[in-house]
């Protein structure tokens, strides 16, 4: 679970900004109890957030600096840190100065709080501290990097891999390497790097373009059921009563100006089959053609594809994803996130527009599904301009985060119970009154027309 993000120079993001999970001392909202949930270390978390803000105030560059950081701790790309064009350019004298991220996550029970700090594309300081009590005060120094120097705490003192990961590191590490993508699997006797490493993997970005490679992949190959997408679509009133796995001969299936890019499939196909002779893990490419993924393999010495096609009420056709709406799209894309969002624990979905084509009753039918019954300890964070959803039976006072443009052209945060609204005000009305900020202060739009 997040519990705290602070990120500063990155973006519109200037000075340390912070965004955090954590419940209201006072004004959070009586209602929805069952959104918190208290750490071992004695934080209380919620479960949801929204985030409101006009255009261009920085809601989607929080979701981009989270992702920025995750892709960073993973060796992602990472050979230019943080170039120029990703720090606070409205104010030049940000270009010498550096760009930090700080993160507080819980993942399997344990509290981490983490820190990176990268000046002219190098890191210069990361650390990790595990949190035991918050109440007590009690924290345990997991490692510290000072440039290429890097120190590990007490908690790893008595591991025996310490001492040849201490000197491998001090061997290997690069300038733009993060110690928790260096030390992965490094320290066997004690997995906490590699348990942070994986905690970062639980965090899922789903962007407005995104496509959900893997979930496509996982129905198309039988590792994963279908049956959540399908009730989503039927549930919605899309018109889709059944998803229907079709497979079709690659020789049918690509046209006469695809035909290099089949070879080129088929020359990646057969290494992988190569690398895995024993079979197990049954080789297949996953590819996308008119945003639609579909999945390459080879059957019984036969190339194949295999797409995932959609069934009509009162119709025996079958109709391919590009053919059905943005909306059903997007509910589609969307089924991976709620299905985790509602079973499975540690997971951390972060979506930016998550009524981007959809009916506003729709997003709040999809709201509610996961407020009113998630028992998972996971969570969801999104960014909306739908003012339908500031409804105290969704979303607690406290989950409701609000984003402005400063004077200075920097993005703030401040969450909803700042403004301690009485229980019986309208929040959606209030919203769009301007009572909280959060909305865009308009030009005179008038002066647009032409009128010679």
């Amino acid at each position: 679970m997040l519990i705290r993000f602070v990120v500063s120079n990155f973006l519109s993001f200037k000075e340390d900004t912070e965004f955090n999970m954590l419940k209201s001392k006072g004004n959070g909202s009586r209602k929805l109890t069952n959104h918190i949930i208290k750490t071992n270390s004695g934080v209380e978390v919620l479960k949801n957030a929204a985030i409101y803000g006009a255009n261009a105030a920085g809601k989607s560059n929080l979701i981009k600096a989270i992702l920025y950081l995750k892709h960073i701790v993973f060796g992602e790309d990472n050979n230019i840190l943080v170039p120029q064009s990703k720090r606070f350019r409205i104010d030049s004298t940000y270009k010498n100065k550096p760009t930090t991220f700080r993160i507080e996550l819980e993942f399997e029970g344990k509290h981490y709080d983490y820190a990176i700090e990268i000046f002219k594309g190098k890191i210069k300081e990361e650390w990790l501290y595990l949190i035991n009590s918050v109440t007590n005060d009690s924290e345990e120094l997991i490692f510290k990097r000072d440039n290429l120097n890097v120190i590990f705490g007490e908690y790893l003192n008595a591991s025996k891999d310490i001492e040849y990961a201490q000197k491998h590191l001090a061997k290997t590490l690069q300038e733009h390497q993060t110690v928790i993508n260096a030390s992965f699997g490094m320290i066997e006797d004690n997995n906490i790097l590699d348990k942070v490493f994986i905690a970062f993997s639980k965090i899922n970005i789903v962007l407005p373009e995104s496509k959900s490679i893997l979930y496509s992949e996982s129905i198309l190959t039988g590792k994963l059921s279908s049956d959540f997408a399908k009730n989503l679509l039927l549930k919605s009133k899309t018109g889709i009563e059944d998803l229907i796995i079709h497979e079709i001969n690659a020789d049918n299936f690509f046209s006469y100006s695809q035909e290099d890019f089949k070879r080129e499939l088929i020359d990646e196909l057969e290494s992988l089959i190569e690398e895995d002779k024993n079979g197990k893990n049954k080789a297949c490419i996953p590819f996308e053609i008119n945003r639609q993924i579909n999945v390459f393999r080879k059957k019984k010495g036969k190339y194949t594809v295999s797409i995932l096609r959609a069934k009509h009420d009162n119709s025996e056709e079958l109709f391919d994803f590009d053919e059905e709406s943005d909306g059903t799209n997007r509910l589609f894309e969307l089924s991976p996130a709620f299905e985790d969002l509602l079973i499975e624990d540690d997971h951390i979905y972060i979506i930016d527009e998550l009524e981007r084509s959809m009916h506003p009753i729709l997003a709040k039918e999809l709201l509610k599904l996961y407020s009113e019954n998630s028992k998972s300890k996971s969570q969801l964070i999104f960014s909306t301009h739908e003012s339908h959803l500031l409804d105290d039976n969704l979303l607690r006072r406290d989950e409701i985060w609000f984003t402005e443009k400063k004077p200075d052209g920097s993005t703030e945060f401040y969450p909803l119970s700042n403004f301690n609204p009485r229980g019986d005000k309208v929040l959606e009305r209030g919203y769009l009154e301007g009572r909280y900020g959060g909305i865009p202060f308009l030009g005179d739009f008038k002066k647009l027309v032409n009128k010679n």
